[in-house]
Protein backbone atom coordinates (compact mmCIF):
# COMPACT_ATOMS: atom_id res chain seq x y z
CA UNK A 1 0.00 0.00 0.00
CA UNK A 2 1.31 3.55 -0.53
CA UNK A 3 0.09 6.48 1.48
CA UNK A 4 1.41 9.79 0.57
CA UNK A 5 0.87 12.34 3.52
CA UNK A 6 0.48 16.01 2.94
CA UNK A 7 2.03 18.72 4.94
CA UNK A 8 -0.55 21.11 6.27
CA UNK A 9 -4.17 21.71 7.56
CA UNK A 10 -5.26 21.43 3.37
CA UNK A 11 -5.75 19.23 1.00
CA UNK A 12 -3.88 21.91 -1.50
CA UNK A 13 -1.42 22.08 0.82
CA UNK A 14 1.89 23.16 -1.09
CA UNK A 15 5.10 21.88 -0.06
CA UNK A 16 6.79 18.09 -0.15
CA UNK A 17 5.05 15.26 0.87
CA UNK A 18 6.21 12.33 3.07
CA UNK A 19 5.54 9.22 0.86
CA UNK A 20 5.14 5.44 3.03
CA UNK A 21 4.93 1.96 1.39
CA UNK A 22 3.64 -0.47 4.10
CA UNK A 23 3.45 -4.00 3.08
CA UNK A 24 1.14 -6.85 4.41
CA UNK A 25 0.42 -10.51 3.64
CA UNK A 26 -3.73 -10.10 4.22
CA UNK A 27 -5.26 -7.21 2.19
CA UNK A 28 -6.65 -5.70 5.28
CA UNK A 29 -2.99 -5.54 7.11
CA UNK A 30 -1.72 -5.76 9.46
CA UNK A 31 0.37 -3.68 8.07
CA UNK A 32 4.14 -2.76 8.25
CA UNK A 33 6.21 0.32 7.51
CA UNK A 34 8.35 -1.26 3.99
CA UNK A 35 9.42 1.89 3.48
CA UNK A 36 9.54 5.61 4.60
CA UNK A 37 10.99 8.46 1.96
CA UNK A 38 10.47 11.94 3.65
CA UNK A 39 10.05 15.02 1.22
CA UNK A 40 9.49 12.81 -1.79
CA UNK A 41 8.76 14.65 -4.46
CA UNK A 42 7.34 18.33 -4.39
CA UNK A 43 3.24 17.34 -3.55
CA UNK A 44 3.53 13.77 -4.80
CA UNK A 45 0.80 12.35 -5.22
CA UNK A 46 -1.08 9.04 -6.60
CA UNK A 47 1.87 7.23 -5.88
CA UNK A 48 1.62 3.65 -6.62
CA UNK A 49 2.94 0.35 -7.96
CA UNK A 50 0.55 -1.03 -10.72
CA UNK A 51 0.71 -5.28 -10.64
CA UNK A 52 1.23 -5.67 -14.05
CA UNK A 53 4.87 -3.57 -13.36
CA UNK A 54 6.40 -5.93 -10.66
CA UNK A 55 9.01 -8.67 -11.80
CA UNK A 56 8.53 -12.34 -10.75
CA UNK A 57 10.40 -12.36 -7.92
CA UNK A 58 8.54 -9.89 -6.51
CA UNK A 59 11.35 -7.61 -5.47
CA UNK A 60 11.76 -5.40 -8.44
CA UNK A 61 8.98 -2.85 -9.70
CA UNK A 62 8.01 0.19 -11.15
CA UNK A 63 6.91 2.83 -8.48
CA UNK A 64 4.23 4.92 -10.45
CA UNK A 65 3.61 8.58 -9.33
CA UNK A 66 3.18 12.56 -10.30
CA UNK A 67 4.52 15.62 -8.18
CA UNK A 68 4.99 19.11 -8.23
CA UNK A 69 1.45 20.20 -9.01
CA UNK A 70 1.74 23.94 -7.59
CA UNK A 71 4.41 24.10 -10.63
CA UNK A 72 6.76 26.37 -7.86
CA UNK A 73 10.23 25.94 -8.89
CA UNK A 74 11.52 22.64 -7.51
CA UNK A 75 14.79 20.35 -7.27
CA UNK A 76 12.84 16.89 -8.26
CA UNK A 77 13.60 14.55 -5.51
CA UNK A 78 14.27 11.75 -7.28
CA UNK A 79 15.76 12.84 -10.12
CA UNK A 80 13.49 12.95 -12.94
CA UNK A 81 10.27 13.62 -11.24
CA UNK A 82 7.88 15.83 -12.74
CA UNK A 83 4.48 17.61 -13.15
CA UNK A 84 4.01 14.45 -15.27
CA UNK A 85 2.94 10.27 -14.86
CA UNK A 86 6.51 9.30 -13.41
CA UNK A 87 8.24 5.84 -13.14
CA UNK A 88 11.20 4.93 -10.89
CA UNK A 89 12.21 1.52 -11.28
CA UNK A 90 12.78 0.54 -7.46
CA UNK A 91 14.41 -2.63 -5.68
CA UNK A 92 13.30 -4.24 -2.39
CA UNK A 93 16.28 -5.02 0.21
CA UNK A 94 16.15 -7.61 2.58
CA UNK A 95 18.31 -6.98 5.47
CA UNK A 96 20.78 -9.64 4.83
CA UNK A 97 21.24 -8.25 1.11
CA UNK A 98 21.75 -4.56 2.21
CA UNK A 99 24.60 -2.87 2.99
CA UNK A 100 23.35 0.59 4.00
CA UNK A 101 21.23 -1.83 6.73
CA UNK A 102 21.86 -4.55 7.61
CA UNK A 103 19.92 -4.78 10.76
CA UNK A 104 16.84 -3.49 10.05
CA UNK A 105 13.50 -5.15 10.34
CA UNK A 106 11.82 -4.25 7.30
CA UNK A 107 12.57 -3.87 3.59
CA UNK A 108 14.00 -0.92 2.31
CA UNK A 109 13.47 0.64 -0.81
CA UNK A 110 16.19 1.65 -3.22
CA UNK A 111 14.94 3.77 -6.11
CA UNK A 112 17.43 3.55 -9.65
CA UNK A 113 18.02 5.48 -12.11
CA UNK A 114 19.42 3.14 -14.87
Amino acid sequence: MCVTDGRGPKVDSVGPYDTYLLESSDLTGPWKLASYMKAFGDEAYFVNVPSKFIAADGKTLWLSYSHGWSRRPNSPNPPGGKYAWCLQEIRLLTPTNNPLSPRSPNHTLTLHED
